[in-house]
């Protein structure tokens, strides 16, 4: 089985903090047009989030190619963007993590949960029995079914299919940091980083 989650063992993150944390964030962003996925610089984030990334960026030796907050927040979430119509809640922006999927623009990512629900895990899957077609079912079990981890920022292969089965209850907010090294080059390199 390939192995598609690590955590980068020389950060400690404490959710709690992490969402003492973001509460500022929000303050500080106030009148931000949040969307479901926000591409954002460096310069958005609060202090306490810079320090965090940049001490990310040191460990890994390298930059990232971008930053993106996923943000299926209600009580955030732009009134235009909240107000869509449709049949599920507000929280349904969640569920397009439930398409089998690589991510076209990065290889890695490396993922600080803030808000989430731990029975929401990310499978991983191998190419074969993989839907060719967008939203069709896919009918394979998972090779790999993991967790992020709450106790070190996470490294997940989005170079590989995978998914998230989410459910419509409770918000879900992430950083993440996109890179275009793979996970084993990651994985190769002489930084503390624990297979999940």
């Amino acid at each position: 089985m390939k192995n598609n989650l690590a955590e980068l063992t020389d950060i400690d993150i404490d959710v709690n903090v992490l969402q003492a944390e973001w509460a500022k964030q929000v303050v500080y962003q106030s009148g931000y047009n949040w969307q479901a996925r926000n591409y954002v610089s460096f310069l958005f984030f609060t202090v306490y989030y810079q320090q965090l990334l940049l001490s990310i960026e040191d460990i890994i030796g390298e930059k990232p190619k971008n930053y993106i907050i996923q943000s299926c927040d209600p009580t955030i979430l732009s009134d235009t963007y909240a107000r869509r119509p449709g049949p599920q809640s507000i929280l349904s922006d969640k569920w397009y993590l439930n398409i089998t999927h690589k991510d076209a623009d990065r290889k890695t990512c490396i993922s600080i949960p803030i808000y989430y629900n731990r029975m929401e895990p990310i499978n991983f899957y191998d190419n074969i029995g993989v839907p060719k077609n967008r939203g069709e079912h896919i009918k394979v079990k998972p090779v790999q079914i993991g967790q992020y981890s709450e106790n070190h920022p996470t490294l997940v292969n989005v170079n590989n299919y995978h998914n998230v089965r989410v459910l419509d209850e409770g918000p879900r907010v992430f950083i993440q940091l996109g890179y275009d090294i793979t996970f084993d080059e990651l994985l190769s390199k002489d930084i503390n980083l624990r297979v999940l």
